[in-house]
């Protein structure tokens, strides 16, 4: 946080949103490092993460026709040169192989568009804490990019570090998109964990090409976490994911979060059910691209587009106290 000038509306809220939640440690250790883990008890509480992990090992199977072995992992080992992974190739990402040969993925089983398949999802989505998080790096109008889920077995590729934010350098200063990954098995090393490299989001830049290979970074460091915790790390911060050498499957579900101007992995502006966005609160459908006036594919729609975008936009603001039109800028950075 910027303490050298005076502070918007939008800003003095979200500061007090996160004190609320008792997540100003959690802040202090995202503005430092590029990246900070929430522990279960405060990440998903009333057994949110046991009912995404159930939901999203129902997907795998539901759209697989296999029920994944998440004790031991069978079904998804060595991932990505199986017959079922056919389906589901990593998305071009650069890997690197720890015996020289294997090329399978560094993901495992790629799950998108997870909104879509029941409640659970959306209740990911409304977490107070992950849009507290969320809204201290991209402010109140920051839409959903994308909700995914990786299910990964015993592989041997580590995946390349890179950034999220998939722009020419120099980066700016502040997040145009952040990750909020929610770990849903225990998370070390052995499992297949996450790699940082800290402090890297301070650089405004991606790593170049001479410097994606995680083994050969020695400032990367893996990360452990209980399963239930929320890993929230700022777009720019360089990252990775080391193979998983233990059995069972390792079962993550980022969820994306970009700036309102920002393109988005997954196009929602015409496709949200009205029944989804009536049941979740004013601030859903903002997250979910509603208000987004020029994302139309017929010139025809506009009209109606813009009139509901007003509406749901006016709603929100109000649910928050005006914090979005209340300060002098036109584009302020918080809200």
């Amino acid at each position: 946080m910027d303490s050298s000038k005076a502070k918007s509306s939008a800003e003095l809220r979200i500061i007090k949103e996160i004190q609320d939640l008792g997540l100003s440690d959690y802040v202090a250790e995202l503005d430092e490092k590029g990246f900070t883990v929430i522990p279960p008890d405060i990440a998903c509480p009333n057994g949110l993460d046991k009912r995404l992990l159930e939901g999203i090992l129902k997907v795998s199977e539901e759209r697989s026709g296999i029920k994944p072995d998440l004790k031991n992992g069978s079904t998804h080992q060595n991932f990505g040169v199986t017959e079922l992974a056919e389906k589901n190739k990593d998305l071009g990402l650069g890997v690197e192989s720890t015996d020289g040969i294997s090329n399978d993925s560094p993901i495992g089983e790629f799950l998108p568009s997870l909104i879509f398949e029941g409640q659970v999802f959306e209740d990911a989505l409304m977490n107070p804490v992950l849009l507290a998080m969320s809204t201290y790096l991209l402010g109140y109008q920051c839409v959903m990019s994308s909700m995914t889920a990786f299910v990964k077995g015993p592989n041997k590729v580590n995946l390349d570090l890179h950034c999220d934010t998939l722009l020419p350098n120099p980066l700016p200063d502040h997040a145009l998109v952040c990750n909020c990954t929610y770990a849903l098995t225990d998370y070390n090393k052995e499992n297949g964990s996450i790699a940082f490299v800290p402090g890297s989001h301070k650089k405004n830049r991606a790593p170049n090409k001479s410097e994606t290979t995680l083994s050969k970074d020695s400032n990367a460091i893996h990360v452990d976490a209980k399963a239930g915790s929320l890993i929230i790390f700022h777009g720019a911060c360089w990252h990775g994911a080391y193979n998983r050498t233990a059995k069972g499957l390792r079962v993550t579900m980022p969820v994306l979060m970009a700036r309102t101007y920002m393109r988005t992995e997954e196009n929602l502006c015409e496709i949200v059910p009205d029944e989804m966005l009536k049941r979740n609160g004013p601030r859903f459908p903002i997250l979910m691209q509603q208000g987004h006036f020029y994302s139309v594919t017929d010139y025809r729609k506009q009209p109606e587009r813009k009139e509901k975008m007003y509406k749901f936009y006016e709603s929100y603001n109000k649910s928050i106290d005006g914090v979005l039109d209340s300060g002098p800028d036109l584009i302020d950075s918080y809200s």
